[in-house]
């Protein structure tokens, strides 16, 4: 795993860095994970020019990815009450928060991934909270943005929403691979975002800096803690695809 480099962050967030432990269940992903083989490789291209990569993965089951394990989720939440996972895809990170969180409710805009989330005891919304917050949702003491922020089409909306929802002594994680390329899949096409989120750098530390003082501070993210951790999937064959996220802890500001 690599490291945030403290001194090419300034002052005030190097004394933020506190690295994650290691993660059995990510490094045993790493070392040996199961991907998809041809016949769903060559559907999910057919599917592809129809409908966008979540749906097609939500419909087939591939790309399974590994960001957090137990180890990870108790270091970064401890243990919680309600934890609101925003955009959680098919569960496969969700579900290791189960040992440290009460209840768990997630959100998803992909019809094929809520109906994932569902099938694996989730209860899940299928909304858009940049958009729509559920009746009766309530608040939660844990919210997690595992790679969304990149993806969505208002990032900053949905942000802010988000921490309306945070209980005053709740904490927010977010993860983003960086440095940032958002951009936002409708049907069989890319577009770009409504809103910036920044995260632009010519290195990793740099876009973190950048993600930090052009966004998140001003949304209104308090934040706590800065680390490095590994985003990965598998693909066809097995092959394995790695990112380099940025994960934030935060709170309301």
């Amino acid at each position: 795993m690599k490291d945030l480099r403290k001194e090419k962050l300034p002052a005030r967030l190097a004394k933020l860095v506190r690295a994650l432990p290691e993660d059995p269940y990510v490094a045993a992903f790493e070392r040996s994970g199961v991907g998809h083989g041809a016949l769903k490789g060559v559907l999910r291209g057919a599917l592809r020019r129809v409908v966008s990569d979540f749906d097609a993965d939500g419909l087939l089951g591939t790309h399974p990815m590994a960001l957090y394990g137990e180890t990870s989720w108790r270091d970064l939440i401890g243990v919680r009450r309600r934890l609101l996972d925003v955009g959680a895809g098919s569960g496969g990170v969700t579900v290791h928060a189960r040992s440290c969180v009460g209840e768990i409710v997630t959100t998803e805009v992909s019809g094929p991934m809520a109906s994932r989330l569902r099938r694996s005891g989730f209860t899940c919304h299928r909304v858009d909270l940049a958009s729509e917050v559920p009746p009766g949702l309530g608040r939660f003491d844990a919210i997690a943005l595992s790679n969304v922020i990149d993806r969505c089409a208002r990032p900053r909306t949905l942000l802010k929403t988000a921490l309306r929802l945070l209980e005053s002594d709740g904490v927010l994680v977010l993860s983003v691979p960086l440095p940032a390329r958002p951009h936002v899949d409708v049907g069989g096409v890319t577009m770009d975002p409504d809103e910036p989120i920044g995260g632009d750098g010519a290195d990793f530390e740099s876009a973190l800096t950048d993600l930090v003082e052009r966004t998140l501070e001003p949304c209104g993210l308090l934040v706590r803690r800065l680390c490095r951790t590994p985003y990965l999937s598998r693909g066809r064959d097995g092959a394995l695809h790695r990112l380099d996220a940025a994960v934030i802890v935060g709170a309301r500001s």
